[in-house]
């Protein structure tokens, strides 16, 4: 795929490679920010030339860019640095550094650039302004590795009050300025250079590789590495006509591609690329999914229908499905699809993925789990000690009452009744229970004062408290926190990772409040 290609364009530029340090960025620099290397008087290197601006045809002719020009005084010009190579290999030149210079001449008008004559020479820093980045003239300067740039750039920095931008690239305007793009899922590499080339046209930056300093996202499929990261950094993921639109707004001196009312048009939805099908719902449930479902670019489609990519499934009324999924169908949880809508994106399938209720690997968890072994008896007494302690050493235990008689070796009644440590038995009771006084290894004594109906209904009671008090805290201490908007310096996690950590913790807590 083009993801991980090297696209270069005619000039032998990779157009994919890591720029970010000398592309298409208006930042004020000066000898002091050189790049590394030996460090010398930018006298010595550098010779006295001469700055100019040249307006190419049409740029000559827009009244408003002459009168821009005027009010600019400087440029940014760059250092070069002769790296010296093997015989027979041309000399490689290196920007060193970008100093500000004075515009001792406002501009020059010219139709053709052999009018100049001295066009190429190295006497002179020549910015040329060309309003259109397409035809003979504008290839013919990129060839000759001229600065270009466009209209827009010039007003903007006479706007702003800034000098003329040095950039490696031909640069038409600011409109992407400080954007960081990375592409995937595009197969077609003409399509690709064509987008590459227009973000850099506007002052954007190509990453080939993605990474948290990539700012968007620039998607046509919705598989892959790249766009499961993008979602879990919850970066804005969008589609290619976002390049396209913003380059036909290129013109207009103010406009940001990364306006999140512009950027929101072109996002790419979160089923894009998904045919779902519904099984388990009623006939309400599935006709406001599958309206759902268009809403959120995707389609839906029969049950059983061999080009579903989801089988969307209610898992409280299935049971089993109907049939043998293909390989290539994921069969989810309906939190797959509120999941998605929710945090715009879709989520990955592979935390939602629907299990039958009686599946090998569930069973095999479970006896995991219940095996004894020596060891795991001795590390449950010194834990079982452990939590006695810090019972008798607070006023309430904040763990839930001790495992029921059927998981110990003794069935003495005693242990099933046990609330000696909850304060409602104490209240109710008006003593401490014996059982708080001398505590035995294997059994409590039973308060007199209450039937064992009364204590085992007590217990329930107090076990329900205990969980829904567990639960709260978990919800208000942690996940309100982090779902809170506005949080300083961003949020800590993203919504598909908050969905996973938390689950469905908030309808356990309120079915638990319930039964309580």
């Amino acid at each position: 795929m083009a993801d991980n290609s090297m696209l270069v364009s005619e000039t032998g530029r990779s157009l994919l490679a890591d720029s970010s340090g000398l592309d298409s960025k208006i930042i004020e620099t000066s000898k002091d920010n050189v790049l590394p290397g030996s460090v010398l008087d930018v006298e010595e290197e550098m010779p006295q030339i001469e700055t100019r601006v040249v307006l190419v045809q049409e740029a000559g002719k827009c009244e408003e860019l002459l009168k821009a020009l005027e009010t600019i005084k400087i440029m940014e010009v760059p250092v070069i640095k002769i790296k010296e190579t093997s015989p027979g290999k041309s000399e490689e030149k290196l920007i060193k550094s970008v100093i500000h210079m004075e515009i001792k001449v406002p501009y020059i008008k010219t139709e053709t650039i052999e009018e100049l004559g001295d066009w190429d020479s190295p006497e002179f820093e020549t910015i040329f302004v060309v309003s259109d980045f397409q035809d003979s003239i504008f290839n013919n300067l990129c060839k000759a590795d001229c600065r270009v740039v466009g209209p827009p750039v010039v007003l903007h920095c006479a706007q702003k009050g800034e000098p003329l931008p040095f950039s490696c690239r031909p640069l038409y305007c600011a409109s992407m300025l400080n954007l960081v793009l990375c592409f995937t899922g595009f197969r077609k590499k003409d399509e690709l250079v064509k987008l590459v080339t227009l973000v850099h046209h506007m002052g954007g930056i190509i990453r080939r590789d993605f990474s948290s300093k990539v700012t968007h996202l620039v998607a046509n499929s919705t598989h892959g590495d790249k766009f499961r990261v993008a979602v879990s950094l919850g970066t804005p993921i969008v589609k290619a006509e976002w390049i396209y639109k913003a380059w036909e707004k290129r013109d207009e001196i103010d406009f940001c591609a990364a306006d999140d009312d512009f950027r929101n048009q072109f996002k790419v939805p979160p089923f894009q690329d998904c045919l779902l099908s519904f099984l388990g719902f009623s006939d309400d449930e599935k006709a406001n999914m599958e309206e759902m479902t268009e809403m959120q670019g995707g389609h839906y489609l029969p049950v059983g229908d061999e080009r579903c990519t989801h089988l969307v499934v209610e898992e409280s009324t299935v049971k089993d499905l109907p049939f043998e999924p293909l390989k290539k169908l994921y069969v989810v949880k309906q939190e797959w699809f509120w999941g998605s809508i929710q945090m715009d994106a879709r989520a990955g399938e592979s935390m939602y993925l629907f299990e039958k209720s009686e599946s090998p690997g569930l069973k095999k968890s479970v006896s995991l789990l219940s095996l004894s072994t020596p060891n795991s008896s001795r590390k449950r007494r010194r834990l079982k000690e452990t939590l006695a302690q810090l019972t008798r050493e607070t006023d309430m235990s904040p763990f839930p009452p001790r495992k029921r008689p059927s998981a110990e070796h003794s069935l003495s009644i005693g242990s099933l009744l046990d609330i000696s440590n909850t304060p409602e038995s104490s209240a109710t009771n008006g003593e401490t229970p014996k059982s708080c006084a001398r505590p035995s290894k294997n059994s409590t004594p039973l308060p007199v004062k209450q039937s064992a109906r009364w204590q085992v209904a007590k217990e329930l009671y107090q076990t329900e408290s205990n969980y829904v008090d567990i639960l709260t805290t978990i919800i208000q201490l942690f996940q309100v926190p982090l779902e809170k908007e506005g949080q300083l310096g961003g949020p800590i996690l993203a919504q598909e990772e908050i969905k996973t950590i938390f689950g469905s913790i908030p309808d356990i807590l309120d079915v638990h409040t319930k039964i309580k």
